[in-house]
């Protein structure tokens, strides 16, 4: 009777150890199966935006390179007065520094992809770099009443200075792009608890509801009428997240069809400026 209870229970256990055994393998196996998947999928992924790349960069890159081919050759083969020269030499600047930045979005975005990008912080002031982005393109942008809307003071900020210099290039651009019927763009900034928020609105032809959730997503355009013409990477908003993200800050859009867009973002606020108690306590228009 005994050696039939431990016969049973050796039997029992064996069964139990061979069930756990299984079981491991299951789940080792269900494992492996998601590990593929993921990394099949992360393939896929990587040949979309070789192919989303190839596109754009055919697309995109040589509209500026048969413009400065075509006025370098244009001013090569016949004597202009100086004014055209000039309106000329005006338009291939224009197409170089177009160039240039799509070149930089490209390159900017192999050294995300890669997980390998450079940022140099350093506690700054906010508020000259956002008169600076107002500066630069109110000069050259003649159809819009700009305005400023930042509070006396603002605490100081640890940042990558050409990162947010980017950021707000690449939004006070977009305002200016897809409002192509003038109307006033505004840059505003203010404090909220330990965050800087700031802000670009313009009066444009805003953003369908539809395209909203993929509008920071690499190489994604809203592809309608209006836009279609404007052009464009699809790459400036995915970079402009990436910025914000690593500042760990926030980056949304509130839009509305007909009637404009604004693009909000967040910066920490650095400790020590908001234990002095700095605060703003007035705004300018």
């Amino acid at each position: 009777m005994f050696a039939a209870t431990v016969l049973a229970l050796l039997i029992f256990y064996v069964r139990l150890r061979i069930h756990q055994r299984l079981e491991h393998l299951r789940l080792q196996d269900i494992r492996q199966k998601a590990e593929l998947e993921r990394a099949l999928a992360a393939a896929q992924e990587v040949d979309q935006l070789k192919d989303d790349l190839i596109s754009t960069v055919s697309h995109e890159l040589r509209t500026p390179l048969t413009s400065l081919l075509g006025f370098t050759e244009l001013m090569l083969e016949r004597d202009f007065p100086p004014a055209r020269q000039r309106d000329l030499l005006g338009i291939m600047h224009r197409e170089s520094q177009r160039l240039t930045n799509l070149i930089n979005n490209f390159l900017d975005l192999q050294s995300i992809t890669t997980g390998q990008p450079r940022y140099h912080f350093t506690e700054t002031q906010l508020t000259p770099l956002l008169h600076e982005a107002v500066s630069v393109f109110s000069q050259s942008d003649g159809k819009h009443e700009w305005k400023l809307s930042i509070p006396d003071a603002l605490p100081s900020i640890r940042i990558d200075t050409e990162r947010i210099q980017q950021v707000l290039a690449n939004l006070v651009s977009n305002a200016v792009k897809f409002s192509p019927e003038a109307g006033t763009i505004t840059v505003g900034a203010e404090l909220q608890q330990a965050e800087i928020k700031v802000w670009v609105a313009d009066q444009g032809i805003g953003i369908p509801a539809e395209a909203l959730p993929n509008l920071f997503s690499k190489f994604f355009r809203v592809d309608n009428n209006e836009t279609r013409t404007i052009g464009g990477t699809g790459l400036g908003l995915a970079l402009v997240k990436e910025i914000i993200e690593a500042h760990h800050g926030q980056i949304w859009v509130e839009s509305a069809l007909g009637k404009g867009s604004t693009f909000f973002f967040t910066l920490p606020a650095t400790s020590q400026s908001l234990a002095h108690g700095e605060r703003p306590f007035a705004e300018s228009a």
